[in-house]
């Protein structure tokens, strides 16, 4: 009798360590999703957000990794602007749109490193929804807090870097280059679906 008590015991007991190890990894599995889509790299031509042609790509939407004109869709993250010095002005969202208008916080932080250094993002240190003027080679980092994420228990933002390569005054033109990960919380800027 004992023995079959001891034994009903050890599989109660199998039991419960085999529910526990399937709960943990289901658990686990919620929050450590993987991604699914590929990072997103280009450059091009933006024009000055100010004076620049009806319809011309005046900012940068992330997710999709598009230029896009800063209009009153509000489908950008950053926009572009030049300054009456000359200098590069970087607006996230809420810096253009006026306060009765539904928006996402942007944030930016100015890099040391150089463009093709940065392969990933990092989580801390943004200012938020503040303009940000920088020099040609300069690097930022961003953070969108992007509605596409709105609904993932992973994360609310995705990350990118760009870099304004050179600034043409007279046309109001710059040439950027700029990377992002789509996948909400990760961090990667490599090329492909990121691993982690």
């Amino acid at each position: 009798m004992p023995e079959r008590i001891s034994a009903k015991m050890r599989g109660v007991a199998a039991l419960a360590v085999g529910t526990v190890a399937i709960a943990t990894a289901s658990c686990k599995g919620l929050t450590d999703l993987p991604a699914g889509l590929s990072t997103v790299a280009d450059s091009g031509i933006i024009y000055a957000i100010n004076g620049a042609p009806s319809g011309a790509p005046t900012a940068v939407h992330f997710f999709t990794g598009s230029r896009t004109a800063a209009d009153a869709s509000f489908f950008f993250d950053v926009a572009f602007d030049i300054d009456a010095s000359g200098n590069v002005v970087l607006l996230p969202q809420r810096t253009v749109a006026s306060q009765l208008t539904t928006t996402h916080g942007v944030g930016l932080q100015k890099s040391s490193l150089a463009y093709d250094a940065i392969t990933s993002g990092i989580k801390s240190g943004y200012r938020a929804d503040t303009a940000l003027v920088v020099n040609p080679g300069q690097v930022v980092l961003v953070q969108v807090q992007d509605p596409a994420c709105a609904v993932s228990i992973a994360s609310t933002s995705i990350y990118g870097k760009l870099v304004v390569l050179s600034v043409d005054t007279a046309a109001r033109t710059m040439q950027i280059q700029y990377a992002s990960d789509p996948n909400c919380g990760f961090l990667s800027f490599q090329p492909g679906i990121p691993k982690n």
